[in-house]
Parts: C-alpha cells; structure tokens; sequence
C-alpha cells in the first residue's frame, strides 16, 4: 500500500465498504500502512521469503482475500495460491499476466487477433523499422511506470537507445501514435463475467496517472470489451491507449488495479468491492 495504486485502494475500500484492511508495504512509513485496520511489513517481492511471509500475515489476520497492487507480486502469485489454497486472490488469469506484462507478447497477441496496435519492434530489429515510422516510442519490454520510456525521433536516437541496454531484446520500440491518452478499467470477475468498463483520460502523468478523467468514450468502451473478449480475464485489468481518428489503439496492458482505480469507484463501479465479493 506505498504506491499510487495501493493507497487509492485502501482508502476507495475504507469509505466505501466494512471490510477490515490489513496494509502490507516494505516500507515501514509507507502512506497506506496508516490508512489501515492493521499493517505489516513485507520484503520485496523479488525476495525468497515473500511467500512465506505473506502466508504467516494472512493467517495471523485471518485473511479471506489478498489484492495485489503492484507488477513485482504478480509473477509470485503462483507460488502464493499454492501456499493458501483456501484463500481469494484479486488478479487475471495467470496466462493473461505473463501476456500483459511483456508488451512485445501484448502487441503480437492483440494484432494477432485484429485489435488495433501501434507497430511494434524489439530492440534487435533496428533495421526492420522503416523510416516513415519515426518518431517511436523505446520502453522496456516488462516495466511500469513510465520507466525508461524513451522519445526516438531518428534512426540514429533508436541505435543509441538500444546501445544503451545490456540487452536489445528486453526492449521495444512501438510507433508513435498522436491522440489523446486514456487508461480504462476493465472489470471482469473470476467467472469472466464483465461487470463494467470505464475509461478515463490520462490528463497528467508523472510516471503513473495522477490527474485524469472519466469520460464518455464509445471507441474506447468498444475496444476494451473486445479486448476482455479475446483475453478472458478473469480477473481486473487497465488498458491504456491512444484515441486517435476515432481508432483506439492498445499501448499496454496492466494485469491488476490500476493508480485510477479511485476514478472508477467514484464513477459508479466500485470494482475493488465488486471483485473482492
């Protein structure tokens, strides 16, 4: 609960619902561990013994369902549900997360199935890129937050970008797409079935969302129930895109509650509730 995401959850959950919140960060400061019924501190994720120590809260606690708000948990999830097998964990499908959270996998498998998708490369392909295609986007290929994302205006900058990276295949470099930036919820319970979809324009970005908008935005809407369609779920997702000529086009996947998970509660759809019950 020390990220954008986590602290927008546990204080949606406090004001709009009963349910007792135990904060866990490994930051024994972190904002969220205060807004909660009761906190403990966690290793980071990466660590051997996150799972065992995630295990002892929630039966100290007496746990019924663990939200996981940040990318490092997601690929320990396995290892989590097998530790607590009695126990509801908020996130998609396993498959669905290995996908979303390498975005060159996320681009083939959305062109693949006729989703519309900036172009996109891996940093080994500098001289499969055309030249009508710049300027491009270079970011990492699994990554959050706007990290290492890089403008690329020429051949020259996209060779140096990729020189700068001990691996040109953990990169991307995706086309350059002008339009107007929004990042949806994508509400899809356990069974797959979609509660609700709600798209919110990314007004201000300092890495993650922290000033955006619910909007009306029928292309968008469309697009991201086809893409809860192809994906099945099971579980919340956060789709951004770029809303250009009427097209939206998918820019990433986040496979978790996103930092504007408040918008949504706000705007009707309390989808922590909802995929917690």
């Amino acid at each position: 609960v020390g990220g954008a995401a986590g602290i927008g959850a546990i204080r949606s959950l406090a004001r709009t619902t009963d349910h007792e919140l135990i904060g866990v960060d490994m930051d024994p400061e972190a904002a969220g561990l205060f807004m909660a019924d009761a906190a403990a501190r966690v290793p980071p994720a990466s660590d051997d013994d996150w799972v065992d120590t995630m295990a002892a809260i929630v039966r100290r606690h007496g746990v019924d369902v663990i939200v996981p708000t940040v990318d490092e948990e997601l690929p320990r999830l396995p290892a989590l549900r097998s530790a607590l097998p009695d126990v509801g964990i908020v996130a998609p499908r396993q498959e669905v997360i290995e996908i979303a959270r390498d975005k060159y996998r996320t681009s083939h498998v959305l062109r693949a199935a006729g989703h519309a998708v900036p172009r996109t490369w891996l940093g080994t392909a500098t001289k499969e890129v055309p030249a009508e295609a710049y300027p491009l986007i270079g970011k990492p290929r699994v990554g959050r937050g706007s990290r290492g994302v890089e403008r690329l205006d020429s051949p020259s900058a996209h060779r140096s970008y990729v020189e700068s990276v001990d691996d040109p295949a953990s990169v991307v470099v995706q086309e350059l797409i002008d339009g107007t930036e929004y990042t949806t919820s994508v509400v899809a319970a356990s069974n797959d079935r979609l509660l609700g979809v709600v798209p919110k324009e990314a007004i201000e970005k300092q890495g993650s969302t922290v000033r955006g908008a619910t909007r009306d935005a029928p292309a968008v809407d469309a697009s991201c129930r086809a893409i809860a369609a192809t994906l099945k779920p099971a579980g919340p997702i956060n789709v951004q895109q770029i809303l250009a000529d009427g097209t939206a086009y998918t820019i990433e996947i986040n496979p978790r509650f996103s930092s504007t998970a408040c918008l949504t509660v706000a705007a009707g759809v309390n989808e922590l509730d909802l995929l917690i019950r």
